[in-house]
């Protein structure tokens, strides 16, 4: 087994035509990045993969990744979806199984050709337009059933971060997570997106009660294999081309140049340096 080596795991939230616009990749740019995955042999991974991988029941394959896109937002169906099957790469989405219902639960519509940015988007979830901007069941079984994509927890309702301290409300939207893939898609969810990428010590104590033994963040950094597998780190991908992203991939497989540069962030304090310098 290579015990040397980390997983990169890519986070994605939109991918569509409004550029620049929040956690937004553009459809063109989000083509190229999968073209440059196939192009040079880099392997995506599923969820229950990457599991194993973590949890040190398998070796890591060369060049292996993880995309995730985090809510189940409706783009992901209609322009990230058609992108994926055409490179075969696997991916996994992390389901707020509330919103998911609620999409469903609403009239039928044509799929949008042009979505609204993400703050818009946002304020749509809690109307009842929600089926303009979030999956529902059906369109995660379409994806499921294409063998590329694994479903995982994201809690019910997406305020996890409001309730840290409480292990008991903690454990109950982690559950109806839970109980809603296992009733819509036949899932045993063991695998757990934090919203927000927030967590804490009630929290972990919570998952892992449900016999939750990954979890993700947000916060990027270094993934070894039988490390923490309650702290998967994961990096924003933005909305840049297939070789930006390799530059980002090689990064965070580099166990020690990942690791100084998530714990420095010199891209950070150069934007606020250019930042500072424009006023």
């Amino acid at each position: 087994m290579r015990l040397y080596c980390s997983i990169p795991v890519g986070m994605y939230h939109h991918v569509n035509e409004n550029k620049r616009d929040f956690i937004t990749v553009s459809t063109d740019n989000f083509e190229a990045q999968m073209h440059m995955l196939a192009l040079r042999g880099y392997q995506t991974l599923s969820a229950a993969e990457f599991r194993e991988c973590k949890l040190g029941r398998r070796p890591v394959p060369p060049r292996a990744v993880l995309l995730t896109f985090d809510d189940a937002w409706l783009d992901v169906y209609v322009n990230a979806f058609p992108i994926l099957k055409k490179y075969g790469h696997h991916f996994t989405v992390f389901a707020v199984t509330e919103w998911i219902e609620s999409a469903g639960g609403s009239p039928p519509s044509v799929l949008p050709r042009q979505f609204p940015t993400h703050s818009e988007a946002e304020r749509l979830l809690f109307s009842t337009r929600i089926n303009e901007v979030m999956c529902n069941w059906d369109h995660l079984r379409e994806m499921q059933a294409s063998g590329l994509c694994s479903v995982e927890n994201h809690t019910s309702s997406h305020e996890t971060h409001r309730i840290l301290g409480n292990r008991e409300l903690l454990r109950d939207h982690i559950r109806r997570g839970q109980a809603a893939l296992r009733e819509k898609l036949g899932i045993e969810s063991r695998q757990l997106c934090w919203p927000r990428g927030r967590t804490s010590r009630e929290g972990l104590r919570a998952a892992a009660e449900l016999g939750i033994d990954v979890t993700y963040l947000v916060r990027r950094g270094v993934n070894m294999p039988i490390g923490d597998a309650m702290s998967v780190k994961r990096f924003t991908v933005d909305d840049y081309d297939g070789d930006t992203l390799e530059s980002w991939l090689k990064l965070f497989a580099a166990p020690l140049r990942g690791y100084v540069y998530s714990r420095l962030k010199p891209d950070r304090w150069l934007k606020k340096w250019r930042q500072a310098r424009r006023r």
